[in-house]
């Protein structure tokens, strides 16, 4: 656990101001992007947490960072056994990085189970100290980190998952590689697109088309659209095929739209299983503008209020 323990003693402030650093270095993000803040009334920052938070969270991240690299190792053994059959040139790879942002499930002060903090029984942070600090990621444990981690592993977005009217619980870093035919090595694509887009993209790239009826089974049809169209250099800033995409989760509600998104405000939080108080169809909602503002850092709702009403309708 060398390198996880060197990275975070960042801790996650910090960390999260790396990583947005890191990510404008190496192009991944624009250099006008601006970080989101972070959310002082939700989550404590680091420096207001007691010495025993700071262990137990500490220990909770090394564990997700033994995980990741686990998880890093294995795909690595994937491509490498492609490669080792010497297709690896001919083969289209598609790697998404999730299904979702970081999960904030595991409460503001982490887990060792999680059913357990859905049935409203989890431990204290001296409870989880005493009885599970040593078997933390071991068997014995369905383990979940503290909110406070994933919300910096979201960067440079805010919010987790299950937020659904937020980057930082949608959008996900895609690599794709396919080197007989993707040329622009280590090119930056950023139109906007779904996973419901890779079926369409496969087929494209195999020249398949879409089987109308299998094993007797009628197919509906399939409403994603092909990413082929970005493997070319020449298409690296075309507008994107996909103009329009609505996301609904739990009362969270947002509807994308030609470089708009326009979303509820966020009225419940992951980790609380409370129910808001609030009619959903009363949330406000805010706007953004994704040609001018990659991050989603400034409502503009009130300046483009006629945009605003043409996206709720859309949704």
């Amino acid at each position: 656990m060398a390198c996880a323990t060197s990275i975070f003693i960042l801790r996650w402030n910090e960390l999260r101001k790396q990583i947005f650093a890191n990510q404008q270095r190496l192009g991944v993000i624009p250099q006008t992007a601006r970080l989101t803040p972070w959310p002082d009334d939700l989550i404590k920052s680091w420096d207001k947490l007691s010495d025993d938070e700071k262990k137990l969270f500490i220990r909770q991240v090394d564990v997700f960072a033994a995980y990741v690299a686990y998880a890093d190792d294995d795909i690595g053994r994937v491509i490498q056994a492609i490669d080792d059959l010497g297709r690896l040139e001919n083969t289209l790879v598609i790697y998404i990085e999730g299904d979702n942002g970081t999960s904030a499930e595991g409460t503001l002060i982490g887990t060792p189970n999680e059913i357990a903090m859905f049935n409203g029984a989890n431990p204290t942070v001296e409870q989880q100290l005493k009885y599970f600090y040593d078997i933390w990621g071991s068997e014995k444990t369905y383990n979940h980190m503290s909110v406070g981690w994933a919300w910096a592993f979201d960067t440079p977005f805010s919010w987790t998952k299950q937020i659904v009217c937020h980057f930082g619980g949608t959008r996900q870093g895609m690599a794709i590689s396919w080197p007989a035919v993707i040329k622009d090595k280590g090119g930056i694509r950023n139109q906007f697109h779904h996973v419901i887009d890779v079926v369409p993209t496969i087929l494209q790239a195999a020249h398949i088309q879409q089987p109308k009826i299998v094993e007797g089974i009628p197919q509906k049809p399939i409403v994603g659209v092909s990413m082929v169209y970005t493997f070319d250099k020449k298409n690296e800033g075309a507008p994107s095929t996909h103009v329009t995409r609505y996301f609904e989760m739990m009362g969270d509600r947002a509807i994308y739209h030609d470089g708009w998104i326009a979303s509820t405000k966020v009225m419940r939080v992951p980790w609380d299983n409370k129910t808001p108080t609030a009619n959903v169809l009363d949330y406000p909602w805010e706007l953004y503008d994704l040609h001018n503002d990659w991050t989603r850092y400034e409502d503009v709702a009130a300046k483009n209020p006629d945009k605003l009403k043409e996206l709720q309708a859309m949704f």
